[in-house]
């Protein structure tokens, strides 16, 4: 299947002013039209300034849905451009419901595949300057989701992504959100995601963690 891209967006890290708050991040970026090359650790015209919490190579590209938009500015009574979620694609008709973990996709000349959810940041709540916005990209679970990148290559918004493998997990970066926010004692569930080997090894720490002190 063939998805289209509304927007590809890069940007470095630099000291932004939010509300009064000073800080230096990557979040802030900026829709572009150039070809751009995605290496395995993202695209060499982005970055990240909290290496510890984001970018490498198991969150080497962030994707989010433009399905998600028309909520978010109905909730809020805001218009939000691309990318409102710090995103590197804005991909049309692909929701964290509608892709499994596991899956490669073709981007340009990349192959990429699905690695995690993203989880929310503090910095969503600073750049748009609403307090209760992570809180509420909980509860929906509208969070965005990571790719691994398994051939570095060039790539544009004028490409589209396509789908080339599908992954057997059967598990969505939504249901290993939900696992993580929601069902914390879900043991069962834990279990077999800690299993599924294209899961990201940081989120599976996290649950062997949580395994452990459960019992």
């Amino acid at each position: 299947m063939n998805y289209e891209i509304v927007s590809l967006n890069v940007g470095q890290p630099q000291l932004h002013q939010f509300g009064g708050q000073e800080i230096h991040t990557g979040f802030v970026k900026r829709p572009t039209t150039e070809v751009c090359y995605l290496t395995m650790t993202g695209f060499c015209e982005d970055g990240q300034a909290d290496l510890k919490n984001h970018g490498g190579e198991e969150k080497a590209l962030l994707m989010y849905a433009e399905d998600h938009y028309t909520y978010w500015e109905s909730l809020y009574k805001l218009n939000f451009t691309y990318p409102s979620f710090g995103e590197n694609i804005t991909v049309k008709g692909l929701t964290e419901k509608d892709l499994y973990i596991g899956d490669i996709f073709q981007l340009g000349e990349a192959f990429i595949q699905v690695s995690q959810p993203r989880q929310p940041c503090y910095k969503i709540a600073a750049y748009h300057q609403i307090r209760n916005i992570p809180a509420e990209v909980t509860r929906t679970g509208f969070s965005g989701y990571y790719f691994r990148v398994l051939k570095e290559g060039k790539a544009s918004s004028r490409d589209k992504l396509i789908k080339v493998e599908e992954s057997e997990s059967r598990v969505t970066p939504y249901d290993i959100f939900d696992c993580l926010f929601h069902q914390r004692e879900n043991k069962e569930k834990m279990k077999q995601y800690v299993d599924i080997s294209t899961l990201s090894a940081n989120v599976k720490s996290t649950f062997k963690k949580r395994l452990m002190k459960l019992g």
